[in-house]
């Protein structure tokens, strides 16, 4: 079936840039993209109009953390200094063998309203990394569910973190469970890799280059190498796993991948915020970023999370300059990739101290090229011919956007995930009018990861390594009236 969508203006590509069509039209058969461009004389068999709209090609999610995830709303505004601000060890690294099992009601949940959130914002592909098998196994059903693109495979590693008696974290190390997971994570793909029409795929992810051993790095590129699928892997995401990689193979996190074969065009390092050179490294020696650049390896900036934490990306800007490709997570909620793409920006401004760095170019070629050239597709991100028709159509009349002259500008300096009125996945309208087909109520939905985070709350105190409950380890920023 052929299909137009009358702009409106429409983000294009040229081949080398995305392009501002004024009255654009985009046609499509099926699922591909036939012509992008002012006039399409032949007929369609049903035309979408967006005139006064912005049209962009589907925004990629590199890297996102599914779940309710209950311990981030713990965690912003608090960070203990043993880790140097890190935030997910300050309730991931609990007691000694202190868990809380997810329930398959809980997985169901969580995965249902992410995959919702981030459809709604403009996500057309979604890169989950890592998520435990009983949330991967939801978050397959939701992707079919709603028609959207996905990138997802169970996480694996040799350790664990936990606290001792002292309150310092340790890592528990089981080599033969990383391997077990790499064997499971291999049979997902196998089953899974391709299905959906397409729209699922698979990746390997091993989940931080301190808690996998050389061996099961060098596993985990031979498996990638055999099923040719990409990777993604928690890299310089905190100072904690900086040092530690130092203090046990006297390699920083990028040197020890590189020496493991896993450095390379099919890999993204998740965050890759902490690499020699960083101020706040105090690692002035070394060639970490020469390093990503000649293996040609990818990077996944999440500007917001990392931002609550007081690390920032040195910078955005210089990245790009040295040829390293860099595309945008939202790596936990809010699922917001175009607040994404405006704090990113901003944070390269102050990190660079220069108003001429993290411009709206930048980050909206992350979010959409970046995402696309880290996965290996030169079919995503971009409206042109033979690319996938993935789009988002943007009201940006609103009161917060005011005049408007350069439409990227404006949406990377004012939009929300909200502006976004319809998205298109595969030539398929799965978003019409902010109505998403076959969504829950979303005050119900909202009920219930409401519910499924309390309990985790309640139960905080047996999981602390003090014992000490959510509200005395992590107060809120204003007390309660009794």
């Amino acid at each position: 079936m052929r299909t137009k969508l009358q702009g409106g203006i429409v983000v294009g590509f040229d081949g080398q840039s995305h392009i501002l069509i004024r009255d654009g039209v985009v046609v499509w058969e099926d699922e591909r993209i036939t012509y992008v461009g002012k006039d399409h004389a032949r007929p369609a068999d049903r035309t979408i109009t967006g005139a006064d709209r912005l049209v962009i090609p589907g925004l990629i999610d590199l890297h996102w953390h599914a779940g309710v995830r209950a311990n981030w709303r713990l965690t912003s505004d608090h960070g203990d200094p043993q880790f140097f601000g890190a935030g997910f060890p300050n309730t991931d690294a609990g007691r000694y063998g202190a868990t809380y099992p997810l329930s398959e009601a809980e997985a169901e949940t969580g995965a249902t309203l992410n995959v919702l959130e981030l459809l709604s914002g403009g996500c057309t592909t979604l890169v989950e990394v890592g998520a435990p098998p009983v949330l991967v196994r939801h978050l397959l059903t939701q992707v079919e569910r709603f028609g959207v693109r996905a990138y997802l495979g169970p996480g694996y590693r040799s350790a664990s973190y936990y606290r001792d008696a002292d309150g310092v974290v340790q890592y528990a190390w089981d080599e033969a469970a990383g391997h077990k997971g790499l064997d499971a994570a291999c049979e997902f793909i196998t089953q899974w890799d391709g299905t959906a029409n397409g729209r699922l795929r698979g990746m390997l992810f091993p989940l931080q280059v301190d808690t996998c051993t050389r061996e099961l790095l060098r596993a985990t590129t031979k498996a990638a190498e055999e099923l040719r699928v990409p990777v993604q892997i928690h890299t310089g995401q905190n100072l904690m796993e900086f040092h530690q990689t130092l203090r046990r193979y006297r390699r920083t996190p990028v040197e020890l991948l590189d020496e493991a074969g896993l450095l390379g065009a099919r890999t993204t390092l998740g965050h890759c915020i902490m690499v020699s050179g960083h101020p706040q490294a105090h690692y002035p020696d070394g060639r970490d970023l020469e390093r990503i650049a000649a293996a040609h390896a990818n990077v996944a900036h999440c500007a917001v999370s990392l931002g609550r934490r007081g690390m920032h990306l040195h910078h955005l800007s210089d990245y790009l300059r040295r040829g390293i490709n860099v595309g945008l997570g939202t790596d936990i909620h809010p699922f917001d990739l175009i607040r994404e793409m405006r704090d990113a920006g901003l944070i390269c401004k102050v990190a660079a101290e220069s108003p001429n760095r993290g411009t709206a170019r930048e980050v909206f070629q992350a979010a959409t090229i970046g995402g696309a050239t880290a996965l290996g597709r030169d079919d995503l991100g971009r409206l042109a011919p033979g690319a996938k028709a993935d789009l988002v159509i943007i009201d940006q009349q609103a009161l917060h956007y005011g005049v408007i002259k350069d439409p990227i500008r404006s949406l990377v300096d004012c939009g929300v995930a909200s502006d976004v009125e319809s998205v298109i996945v595969d030539g398929n309208l799965v978003m019409e009018h902010r109505q998403i087909p076959g969504a829950p109520p979303i005050g119900e939905l909202l009920g219930r990861a409401q519910a499924f985070a309390e309990a985790y709350w309640s139960a905080y105190a047996r999981l602390d390594w003090q014992g000490k409950a959510a509200d005395e380890a992590f107060p809120d920023a204003f007390p309660w009236a009794e």
